[in-house]
């Protein structure tokens, strides 16, 4: 993962860029504005462009938490007066928070408000669900709580006859990893039937080395429908790293492939060499199924699992 943090720091100084851009556009001469708007959540808090609004669960109370890489990625809503309370939402609900700067930050129902960079468009609620920076960010309703979008277990089908059946080897539920500087993801895919043999026909075993081209979030060449998530993943902007939702199946190293009782079996391994990289002292869930053919990079939630699908919660050790 090393590349990954090189990608992290390259891409520093147009994330501050995107930043200032986002957080200038937030700043009225007075009064900013706070109304509601359409998105693909519903109806959510947004700012008089129609940029989505956030708040942030690292924030325990009225004082916003957030600050120096934080406030880069996740500007503040700033005002030079009252803010104003616009269409569907309530003015009750409003107010501000002194930050450390000096400068008035906008708070809804006690939350400090926030945008998020990659929103570049009214609507866009990309920060939806993202973990960054040690908390979850989400949209808010008029009414002051968290917008979020279905769980993906609503989605996907449990149901012990899918032709593959997907393990999760480690990490183990409930444990702490990473407490050496390193830790591992092993998992497997297992075909239930000889008939199911073919849909891992595409499997090899393969070693992939971290400082090859095919060293990358997305599918894996030799393990093609293997998708992986993992809940604490960033978003980096201008690299395939885009939060919860990216298919990590392409930074697995080891792929093997074998046959138990006639059964084709595959066994992948991703030694995690910078956990921190994914959030240190923080709750994680690993999420593995797959798909037939070629899995997607980026998942939608649209896919049609071909196994089960595991869910496995942890720890990655600060």
């Amino acid at each position: 993962m090393h590349h990954l943090k090189t990608l992290a720091v390259a891409i520093g100084t147009l994330a501050v860029a995107a930043a200032f851009a986002v957080s200038a556009s937030g700043s009225a001469s007075s009064g900013t504005v706070v109304k509601t708007g359409s998105s693909s959540l519903g109806r959510i808090l947004v700012d008089s462009h129609g940029k989505t609004l956030y708040l942030w669960a690292h924030d325990k109370g009225r004082k916003s938490t957030c600050y120096g890489d934080c406030a880069e990625y996740w500007p503040p809503l700033i005002t030079h007066g009252k803010a104003v309370a616009g269409a569907g939402a309530k003015a009750g609900l409003l107010g501000t928070t002194r930050r450390n700067d000096g400068r008035l930050q906008v708070t809804y129902a006690g939350h400090p408000l926030y945008y998020f960079v990659q929103d570049t468009r009214a609507g866009q609620t990309k920060g939806e669900g993202l973990t960054g920076f040690g908390g979850r960010w989400d949209p808010l309703s008029a009414a002051g709580k968290a917008v979020r979008k279905p769980s993906m277990v609503s989605t996907y089908s449990y149901r012990a006859d899918k032709p593959l059946k997907a393990s999760i080897i480690s990490p183990t539920p409930g444990s702490s990893a990473g407490i050496a500087g390193t830790f591992s993801v092993d998992i497997s895919l297992q075909a239930r039937t000889r008939r199911a043999n073919s849909l891992l026909s595409g499997y090899t075993a393969a070693f992939n080395d971290p400082h090859a081209p095919t060293f990358h979030p997305g599918p894996d060449a030799a393990a093609p429908g293997l998708v992986v998530l993992l809940s604490t993943t960033p978003t980096i902007a201008g690299t395939p790293l885009q939060g919860a939702n990216t298919n990590l199946a392409g930074v697995f190293q080891i792929n093997d492939v074998s046959k138990v009782g006639g059964l084709k079996r595959t066994f992948n391994s991703w030694i995690v060499s910078v956990p921190g990289f994914f959030g240190k002292g923080v709750h994680a869930t690993l999420t593995v199924y797959a798909v037939n053919g070629t899995a997607p990079a980026l998942i939608t939630g649209n896919e049609r699992p071909i196994s089960n699908v595991v869910r496995e919660s942890f720890t990655i050790a600060g």
